[in-house]
């Protein structure tokens, strides 16, 4: 079985947990005889892929495969991949224009540097203070780098796919998440080859009531347009059915899974940390809930001593939270360390007491498996797709920051409880491997296989 796998990001360069579980589930799936090629916006040349093709659209792959050129190529325009998963609209622009002023810093000079720093947009409030040249040169390093748009990326992304994989060999289009799905219709369209899009997150999860209807819009023409929907949860299903009203049957749920990885004992046998160590780790943004984390720790302060908690990871309301620590004078009690991967996240895995997920509607929570193969407790919102498999974790509604903290102190307080908790957890993640979700994913793969598909049926749904 051959498929053509469409994703955004892959260890080591990614975002979140969604290149981590692309890169377990693909070598899962490989170890069961499947051969994938999988395709991404751009390649670094560092990601270890050894059991499957790998290829950035406008660069090298690995291994050595080529596939077959369209029968009339489009002139291809390198990708620089700004959009790192789940930004908002507003947090792509912000990135783009940082890189832009960073660029230009190196050709204007000092007075219009200074001009630029100041202005807002390229082209805008740069007139009259930046010389023609100036303007041009702004202008041409934009140019190089696309506007400010989320969607121009995924746009371009599409069209390169579709340029140069329409004459490949393979049997089924494997797309993640809404990024890749204007990619696997626009080719299923060509190719007539039958389409499975995995959803890690919707954005009406993501983002609550101010989520955004390109997006919204996108992954509904992407869901309508798949002949099986793999969602990573009964939560995300659940999601999916009444948001997007796809029918029951057409959803398939293969959780998440991850290998128990040996604890990196020696940072905790030399842990010059604080005693308590509490633990958030993720995206900073409303899904992931981190001002009921703040909240929570403000209750906890006043009846644990020689306690810090870390907020590790970036995202649109990191400043939000910084301010709100700030007003409450806690700043003392409280580590920004931003993303983390690497040793620095083995670190903060292994000096944790206990790691807290306490998000408003997560489609699994992989980073919660993680700190269980680190041997740390864990604390789960009961509105997490992780709460459907972990049975050995302490839950708590989000919002109910109050009982959350009451769990919390008393697992900080009793360290028999954390021990038993881990003891425990581990022994159920030891079920859950990524082995177990390529069976399930490979059986999805025969279903539509054996059903057969064509593309009117497709166009039906829409």
């Amino acid at each position: 079985m051959k498929i053509l796998m469409l994703g955004w990001e892959y260890p080591p360069h990614i975002a979140g947990g969604l290149g981590t579980a692309c890169a377990g589930l693909t070598a899962a799936l490989a170890r069961q005889g499947v051969q994938i090629h999988f395709i991404v916006p751009q390649m670094f040349g560092d990601e270890k892929v050894e059991h499957m093709a790998f290829s950035g659209v406008c660069g090298a792959i690995k291994p050595s495969e080529s596939p077959k050129e369209h029968a009339a190529p489009v002139e291809l325009t390198p990708i620089p991949a700004f959009l790192k998963p789940y930004w908002s609209p507003q947090h792509y622009r912000k990135a783009v224009n940082i890189a832009l002023k960073t660029q230009l810093q190196h050709t204007l000079d000092d007075r219009s540097r200074q001009a630029l720093l100041d202005g807002e947009v390229f082209g805008v409030q740069l007139s009259g203070v930046l010389s023609a040249a100036d303007v041009s040169s702004s202008r041409s390093v934009q140019a190089q780098l696309y506007a400010a748009d989320i969607f121009s990326e995924v746009e371009r992304f599409t069209a390169h796919v579709v340029a140069k994989f329409s004459l490949s060999d393979f049997d089924i289009i494997h797309a993640h998440d809404w990024m890749t799905f204007p990619a696997a219709v626009a080719l299923a369209r060509i190719t007539n080859r039958p389409i499975v899009v995995h959803v890690h997150s919707l954005e009406h999860d993501r983002s609550g009531v101010f989520y955004d209807k390109t997006i919204d819009a996108i992954e509904g023409f992407g869901l309508r347009s798949a002949d099986r929907v793999i969602a990573v949860s009964h939560f995300t299903r659940r999601s999916i059915e009444l948001h997007h009203h796809i029918p029951h049957e057409r959803v398939a749920v293969v959780h998440n899974g991850i290998y128990p990885r040996e604890v990196v004992s020696d940072y905790r046998h030399r842990k010059t940390w604080p005693k308590n160590v509490v633990l958030f780790l993720g995206r900073v943004t409303f899904q992931k809930g981190p001002d009921y984390f703040i909240e929570v720790a403000t209750r906890i302060i006043p009846h644990i001593k020689d306690i810090i908690f870390v907020v590790a990871g970036e995202g649109d309301m990191l400043p939000q939270v910084v301010e709100q620590v700030q007003k409450l004078a806690l700043q003392e009690y409280f580590l920004f360390p931003g993303f983390v991967q690497g040793q620095e996240l083995e670190e903060l895995f292994s000096v944790a007491d206990l790691y807290v997920m306490p998000s408003v509607s997560e489609p699994f929570g992989l980073t919660a498996l993680e700190a269980i193969s680190f041997d740390t407790p864990v604390v789960l919102s009961k509105q997490s797709g992780a709460a459907e498999v972990l049975q050995n974790v302490l839950k708590s509604d989000f919002w109910d920051t109050q009982r959350m903290a009451d769990l919390i102190i008393n697992a900080l307080l009793h360290s028999e409880l954390r021990d038993e908790l881990t003891a425990h957890a581990k022994q159920e993640i030891a079920e859950l491997h990524w082995d177990a979700a390529a069976l399930k994913t490979i059986d999805v793969y025969r279903e539509i296989t054996a059903q057969g598909h064509a593309l009117d049926k497709r166009e039906e749904r829409l």
